[in-house]
């Protein structure tokens, strides 16, 4: 293994030789340099493994030295260790603002010199482990995504297929069904159905983490959205006698959105109230201003969550042990798209519920007031 190369900036020569012996009776090869200027062209000419900085320069500054230093992406990750004279407290604190990793007042024993400088290269080596990491895992990720959006693609055509032909025959098309065969018939439909919204969930959920998403905003009535999506949903809510209660007390709520997506925010609380709620509960949907937000809450009388299953309700592939109360399916996608899109309105999405007690969903955004004409 190559050894480390340390870089000792300083304009005393005594010093130098006292760190230089220090360093390379301890593994180091040590480059050494009596002014920043001087510094700047041995980092550009050598990879540097750490930098001993004496903030007394001639010429430029050890300050002005360190943020050309740490201004440079490809050096910014050099730990530096200050080692000076100076007593003025507020020189080392804009050290260490500027990125100094840590500080030696002259003079100093080597034992805490070499301490100092290992612990630093330790921090260092695991850093940089801990972002090799979080670069390789980002670029799983993002195989993932790109292999969840091929196969759903490819999946999605043979279901629309299934479910057009099954519309065929359920439509006698090709002679009539007896009841029984008509039964089947809709059993297949509704399972290409359910297979075709899972796929149409994990499409979604790779272009929303893909970034590939743009927001069309425009400003829009988030009182006239939601009840859009709640008269869409009205014959969901009359299947199980439902008490369907929509409420925009305020009247107009103007936010800055794009509408069909907070449209597909709204109407996947709306649908998650009705699949929970029994037959003959209660649902609603309100609407009204806080001082600086519109808010959209959605409440069921349905079984409620307990508290230790609301930490991943809006994670991805999560699910309650809550059951839909007629057979309703899911796949844990749902509210994950939810919170990802209303983060990019700037936004907020939250719930409060107890077992028992149903649940109450919230949705806020920022308000876009509307201009008064000249």
């Amino acid at each position: 293994m190559a050894p480390t190369t340390a870089l000792v900036i300083d304009d005393d020569p005594e010093m130098i030789l006292i760190l230089r012996h220090s360093l390379t009776t301890h593994g180091f090869e040590v480059l050494t340099a009596q002014s920043a200027e001087e510094a700047l062209s041995a980092v550009a000419e050598a990879p540097i493994g750490v930098i001993i900085l004496d903030l007394m320069l001639p010429g430029m500054s050890g300050i002005d030295f360190l943020k050309r230093l740490k201004s440079n992406p490809a050096w910014r990750s050099i730990p530096v260790i200050i080692a000076t004279a100076k007593e003025s407290a507020e020189d080392v604190e804009l050290a260490l603002a500027e990125g100094a990793h840590d500080y030696l007042k002259k003079p100093f024993s080597n034992i805490e010199f070499l301490a100092r400088i290992g612990a630093m290269l330790r921090e260092k080596k695991l850093r940089d482990k801990l972002e090799n990491s979080n670069t390789e895992l980002l670029r799983l990720c993002q195989m993932k995504d790109e292999f969840l959006s091929m196969v759903s693609h490819d999946i999605r055509t043979p279901l629309n297929s299934i479910v057009g032909f099954a519309d065929f025959l359920l439509e006698a098309k090709m002679g009539d069904l007896n009841e029984k065969q008509a039964r089947m018939v809709d059993v297949i439909k509704k399972s290409a159905k359910a297979q075709l919204s899972l796929v149409e969930n994990l499409l979604e959920v790779a272009r929303l983490n893909s970034g590939r998403v743009v927001l069309r905003l425009r400003q829009a009535d988030l009182a006239g959205i939601a009840q859009e999506c709640y008269d869409g949903t009205r014959p969901s809510a009359q299947k199980k006698n439902i008490e369907f209660v929509f409420s925009a007390r305020d009247g107009m709520v103007p936010v800055m959105v794009d509408d069909q997506r907070i449209c597909q925010v709204a109407n996947n609380l709306i649908s998650n109230a009705l699949k929970f709620t029994p037959r003959g509960g209660r649902v609603e949907v309100n609407v009204f201003r806080e001082p600086t937000s519109g808010v959209l809450c959605i409440r069921d009388s349905g079984p409620g969550i307990p508290e230790e299953e609301m930490v991943k309700l809006f994670n991805r592939f999560e699910q309650t042990r809550i059951k839909a109360t007629a057979g309703e399916s899911g796949f844990g996608l749902g509210l994950a798209i939810v919170k990802n899109i209303v983060d990019m309105h700037n936004g907020q999405v939250w719930v409060k519920s107890r077992s028992g007690e149903g649940s109450e969903f919230f949705v806020q955004l920022p308000l876009k007031e509307i201009a008064s004409p000249d």
